[in-house]
């Protein structure tokens, strides 16, 4: 018998940070830098760029947050302003995110385990047992309880923040700063390569928005999510450029763009070599967080819309102590169907197949919530916070333009994907029609 426990208030604002951060922080942070070493130390300016755009889009949020504290996250303001079809568009295409994401990110950690269990990258099928052990594994765990699931991300959060700070702020003092120059190749334009690492970088800030999602799991939602978003945020700008500063600081450019753990060799460089598989302990748990945090959410946004009349009834269930065990589970369901089916790809062809596509949906999302922001707010209004101040319109005009931006560096065949991604949400949307009329009857 399920029973609905929707006003139970667990998440604080430690719990909603680390939301925030442990959906930005997986994979990137420790490997993107041998992709920016390609373009020279001109990518800590693309940084900046995208880092701009995410502020932009975190302040929107927050305010958005703040007068319409809703659970769900970004479909929720596109639906107010757009209606129901392009808020389900938004909230299915996010979903598909999570899910794939999560597929993705458990191959992500089965492959660095294999630093310390060699046979997990000789062995396909035990590859794929392993990867689907984990996704699993962050299920169950989530399963249990979004409490348990919301300790779990605080814990891992803080573990995998702290070598992402000291390694930087002790590297500051190992920079040689000849080796920031030449900033960029010589056939390359500055704006070419911000260009470049603006595009790179772009999908290290998704999640922002991670703390709107579970807001009626959220104590005093509008203050503690909109300061999860803005700090989570900030602080994840932060660790991106300031790790991306020491790291072209401590390794030339062109030995950088070859090395296969950038900031593995930093750590060696700074400590020693006794760090390094203290370095390797911190990406798996890095990645972990990361799953963890996104399995939380594959449960928690379906979950919203089937109670908005959105999606299938049968995912507004509840467990005894208001996880959406369902949601849960067909989400890892999915996910687990899709690791199968590029079983016979690289680690590196599967994160990227499913990732980009996720990606660019979520991107959709940012971008409709932003031009929402427009009908939604308005300078009569009483709430102080609902007002367009020329702050806000700066950070909807820079997040609608980090969206666009965004979108258009996209591949066609990224592109063409997405569309057939959002056709196949037609019929699920048609069948979640349905159960709201039968409700009403």
């Amino acid at each position: 018998m399920m029973k609905s426990v929707s006003n139970h208030r667990i998440f604080g604002f430690w719990t909603s940070t680390s939301l925030v951060i442990g959906n930005m922080i997986g994979t990137g942070i420790f490997f993107l830098p041998a992709n920016l070493g390609a373009i020279g130390s001109i990518s800590i300016i693309g940084w900046l760029v995208t880092a701009f755009g995410a502020m932009c889009l975190a302040f929107v949020f927050s305010r958005l947050s703040l007068v319409y504290p809703k659970s769900g996250g970004p479909y929720t303001h596109s639906r107010d302003v757009f209606g129901n079809f392009i808020g389900f568009q938004m909230g299915w295409g996010y979903w598909i995110m999570g899910w794939t994401s999560n597929a993705a990110v458990s191959f992500a950690f089965v492959s660095y385990l294999s630093l310390f269990f060699p046979v997990l990258a000789q062995n396909r099928i035990i590859n794929f047992i392993a990867s689907i052990t984990v996704l699993w594994i962050a299920t169950v765990v989530n399963c249990i309880g979004l409490r348990v699931g919301g300790r779990v991300q605080v814990i891992t959060t803080f573990l995998k923040l702290s070598p992402l700070i000291i390694v930087p702020l002790v590297g500051l003092f190992f920079i040689d700063s000849s080796l920031y120059f030449p900033t960029h190749k010589p056939d390359v334009s500055p704006f070419q390569g911000i260009s470049s690492a603006f595009a790179l970088t772009l999908w290290a800030f998704i999640g922002l928005e991670s703390a709107t999602v579970p807001a009626d799991r959220v104590q005093d939602p509008g203050r503690t999510i909109s300061r999860a978003t803005l700090f989570g945020t900030a602080l994840v700008a932060l660790v991106y450029l300031s790790t991306t500063i020491v790291l072209f600081g401590l390794i030339p450019a062109n030995v950088l763009a070859t090395s296969h753990a950038p900031f593995v060799d930093a750590a060696i460089l700074i400590f020693g070599s006794w760090v390094g598989p203290l370095i390797g302990l911190c990406i798996l748990i890095s990645i972990y967080g990361g799953l963890n945090g996104w399995v939380l959410m594959q449960g928690q946004v379906p979950h919203s819309m089937a109670q908005e009349g959105l999606f299938p009834k049968i995912f507004a269930k509840e467990s005894r102590d208001g996880t959406p065990v369902f949601g849960l589970i067909v989400s890892s369901i999915a996910a687990s169907i899709l690791m199968f089916l590029t079983l016979n790809k690289t680690m590196a062809e599967q994160v990227k197949m499913v990732v980009e596509v996720g990606s660019v949906m979520t991107i959709f999302a940012y971008l409709f919530s932003a031009l929402s922001t427009y009908k939604l707010f308005n300078n009569s209004s009483k709430n102080k916070y609902a007002k367009l101040t020329l702050g806000l319109h700066i950070a909807i005009l820079g997040g609608i333009l980090y969206s666009l931006f965004a979108i258009y560096g996209a591949d066609k065949q990224t592109l063409i994907y997405v569309g057939i991604g959002f056709l196949l949400g037609i019929p699920v949307y048609t069948w979640g029609q349905k159960d709201a009329q039968k409700a009403l009857l």
